[in-house]
């Protein structure tokens, strides 16, 4: 019931703060926004004001005052309050133009010549991992792009299905959709379990976390009791998803990758997922796909 009542508290601040968030685009960006947001976000970490003042070295009356708008933060206040907070970056800059300041961070797209080092240090490592699938995947768990060993695994398996749009792919809908992998993974319920709990556990924010939650329970027969964060549950490191295909069980784990000490919000949010076989078998099947995937190899 204590991790239920958590999950539903956290809802309600992401709530918030989306009314909070569009109401700051359409207004000023006075100190008393700001206060909100930071009041948010301290709930959403479970701080009180006493434990998030002693993180970032100041007195707790300033972080009340600053909630309640009596005071107006420093530019190095916000950026101490949001490391404090874990605020990723995309919603720091919402926190500074709260405080009537100018963002710190960039927002570009993939394709932007300014993410042209990333993307093609995300291209390079996708591809030096064929025959093996890798997906780069944003935070909102679309796929930005994958190497030529996912691109024939998704065709395969599903490439028939129109409800499985290949052009603007979810990772959520890949796995949850009835006509997308859900009928080839013979160890689906577990693999569903894993991945509702791995939300909760690594969306960058309530917000995140309740629209993947969202996408996943328009998909039919899905067990209410999986929505819930079960502080009980203890995810696999090494939790391997089977795939039936080819006559064959494709045993798969995965490992993420991300960029270090990134300064740009989608530099931040960007990882690369990449899965490997678990035993000779699935190496196997993965091997005698390789010559078939040729044909898929994206242009880059």
């Amino acid at each position: 019931m204590a991790a239920r009542t958590h999950i539903n508290s956290l809802a309600g601040n992401g709530e918030r703060r989306e009314l909070l968030i569009r109401r700051g685009m359409q207004t000023s960006t006075s100190a008393n926004h700001f206060g909100d947001l930071l009041r948010s976000w301290r709930s959403e970490r479970q701080l009180s004001q006493a434990e998030l003042a002693l993180t970032v070295e100041t007195p707790s009356r300033h972080i009340s005052f600053l909630e309640t708008g009596r005071s107006r933060p420093s530019r190095d206040m916000v950026f101490r309050l949001s490391a404090a907070l874990q605020v990723p970056l995309r919603d720091r800059n919402l926190l500074l133009r709260g405080a009537g300041l100018a963002d710190a961070y960039a927002v570009h797209d993939i394709t932007s010549d300014e993410m042209s080092t990333i993307h093609g240090a995300v291209i390079r490592l996708m591809t030096a991992h064929d025959p093996y699938p890798s997906f780069a995947i944003d935070r909102s768990w679309n796929v930005v792009d994958m190497n030529a060993s996912a691109q024939f695994l998704v065709d395969y398996l599903v490439g028939g299905n129109a409800s499985i749009a290949t052009a603007n792919l979810n990772i959520l809908d890949l796995a949850f959709d009835p006509q997308g992998l859900r009928p080839h993974i013979e160890n689906w319920e577990d693999f569903a379990r894993q991945t509702v709990q791995r939300l909760h556990r690594e969306a960058l924010g309530p917000t995140d976390l309740r629209n993947a939650l969202d996408r996943i329970k328009k998909h039919p027969d899905l067990p209410d009791r999986w929505w819930h964060f079960d502080v009980r549950y203890t995810p696999n490191p090494v939790f391997p998803i089977c795939l039936n295909i080819a006559d064959a069980q494709l045993k798969l784990f995965s490992v993420i990758a991300s960029i270090a000490m990134p300064t740009n919000a989608l530099a931040q949010e960007l990882r690369v997922e990449t899965f490997f076989p678990v035993d000779e078998e699935a190496e196997a099947v993965l091997l005698g796909l390789q010559s078939n995937a040729h044909q898929y190899r994206p242009d880059f």
